[in-house]
């Protein structure tokens, strides 16, 4: 249902710094994935991720980091909502 987690590198910086504790909650139907959400999901080569949602279309979710040497949908694509974990909703 909800979790704590902490951030682990940069590519969200300066919203999300390495160290950081955020609280997330699962995505359900009263908290839908919205535009310039922050989500947490798990890339088959990179392991858990946190990124910002940009776009949103047929094809599925579009996610970007905020620093220039980010991995996000540039490289690896649209993500499904059945690959979204989490909803950040807050950091700590």
């Amino acid at each position: 249902m909800f979790k704590f987690l902490k951030i682990k590198g940069d590519s969200m910086y300066p919203f999300y710094k390495n160290g950081e504790r955020i609280f997330c909650l699962k995505p359900f139907f009263f908290n839908e994935i919205e535009l310039d959400d922050t989500i947490i999901f798990n890339h088959e080569k990179e392991g858990m991720m946190i990124k910002q949602v940009t776009k949103i279309n047929e094809k599925g979710y579009y996610v970007e980091g905020t620093t220039p040497y980010s991995v996000d949908s540039s490289i690896f694509g649209y993500l499904k909502k059945k690959e979204i974990l989490y909803k950040v909703l807050f950091r700590f």
